[in-house]
């Protein structure tokens, strides 16, 4: 017996479960946040559910406590028992562990994909229809990417449970423009000051490269400029530098899928991971439209991602955002739909079809009540399983009946999964 686990055996025996103890967990599933979950064994505590990063399901390992309440922990890894999970893996990436941008690398793709379907399961109390993976090796999928530049010149991603700044020099999630544009821009992005954030943005024509310098993103003299960066990275396929408020070369990006409508957004702007899970996501929506949509209302429409697909479809759609800037943006990507700011009044909807695809918080009352003005249907595009379940309960409560729910793996090694749910008037 090692000496880690003869001070786990003698902590549980004592009742151990405070923090830096020591404690043995039988590890049970993936779960949302991205640790593993499992059950401390041994004490005054056995049962107490724990959670222990890079834990994986079915083994039994020595974990060392944290934060504790009094029906759960969260814990460190510390030793593995033998054997381990069969789930199990090398992580191919050197950096795991210390960044905090992957969380379960050490696990198969297909035991990562089992949890996420399970997670949304859970969250909806119904079986999830179909587990989707558009890139089905795991990597590379990230056309876009936010990092930022350490004290002393490292430029890379946070640390795991940490705000350090790992340093990182290739990232396999990265698809090979914006791996270019993160080799080319490391020697000089070590120049700004520590606390800038970089973002890389990859789109049909190149890649944008924005950057917040400070905390409220300003500069006296930021370096390089943005026209200096621009002339250093042009051959690496950057088309467009921001530093702060300076700008040079191209002032948005075309992220569209490969065949699809054009989609600009702003350097810095919101865009989905990559355009093969954007691809995903939007065939999954336009695959359960009516097959005559009607008039349809589209909540959190953003810059026009699926108002594209639902005109194309022969949709009458009105297209509405919060943000003012994105529903300027949104009436050149559609242009056929009808914009608003804000959600409209619930006597104001005429919608046979309702489309929203809200912020991880969900549904704010003020949608919510517009949303179930649909005569139809409501297609709910989540990207928090937690945050929709309680919203389909919502629902419930108005009438709505869920009828299918597919998930999507669009961000392989972490534990983010996308939900595209189906609800339907009896």
């Amino acid at each position: 017996m090692s000496a880690i686990e003869a001070e786990a055996r003698e902590r549980a025996e004592g009742g151990a479960g405070e923090p830096g103890d020591v404690v043995d967990v039988r590890v049970d599933a993936l779960a949302p946040g991205g640790d593993a979950v499992g059950r401390q064994e041994g004490g005054r505590h056995a049962g107490r559910a724990t959670f222990v990063a890079l834990a994986a399901p079915g083994e039994r390992v020595t974990a060392r406590l944290g934060k504790v309440k009094a029906r759960v922990a969260w814990g460190e890894l510390v030793s593995i028992a033998q054997p381990s999970s069969p789930a199990r893996v090398a992580p191919p990436c050197p950096y795991f562990g210390a960044c905090g941008g992957c969380q379960w690398q050490h696990v198969t793709l297909d035991a990562q994909r089992a949890a996420k379907r399970a997670i949304v399961e859970r969250a909806l109390g119904a079986p999830v229809t179909a587990l989707e993976a558009p890139v089905p090796e795991g990597t590379p999928y990230r056309d876009r990417a936010r990092l930022s530049v350490g004290p002393s010149g490292e430029v890379g991603f946070r640390a795991r449970r940490d705000h350090r700044v790992v340093d990182v020099e290739h990232c396999l999630l990265l698809t090979a423009p914006v791996a270019a544009a993160l080799a080319a821009i490391r020697p000089q992005a070590r120049l700004w000051p520590a606390g800038s954030e970089i973002d890389l943005q990859a789109g049909n024509e190149g890649v944008h490269v924005s950057v917040r310098t400070g905390p409220k993103g300003v500069a006296s003299s930021p370096r390089p400029a943005a026209a200096e960066g621009l002339a250093a990275w042009r051959a690496a396929g950057v088309v467009g530098v921001r530093v702060d408020q300076a700008l040079a070369g191209a002032t948005d990006v075309d992220v569209s899928e490969p065949g699809g409508p054009v989609l600009r957004v702003p350097a810095g702007g919101f865009a989905q991971v990559g355009q093969a899970a954007n691809a995903a996501l939007v065939r999954a929506v336009s695959a359960r439209l009516p097959r005559d949509p009607g008039q349809v209302l589209e909540l959190y429409a953003g810059s026009g991602n699926f108002t594209r697909y639902l005109v194309a479809a022969g949709a009458v759609v009105q297209a509405s955002d919060g943000d003012r800037a994105a529903v300027e943006r949104g009436r050149r990507n559609a242009p056929a739909a009808r914009w608003l700011v804000g959600p409209p009044r619930p006597d104001a909807v005429n919608a046979d079809t309702v489309v929203v695809d809200p912020p991880r918080a969900g549904l704010d009352d003020a949608h919510l009540r517009a949303a179930v003005g649909a005569r139809r249907r409501l297609i709910y595009v989540s990207c928090d399983p937690q945050t929709l379940g309680r919203d389909a309960q919502r629902l419930a409560r108005e009438g709505f009946v869920l009828t299918e729910a597919v998930a999507l793996d669009l961000m392989a090694h972490t534990f983010h999964v996308e939900v595209v749910a189906t609800f339907d008037r009896p």
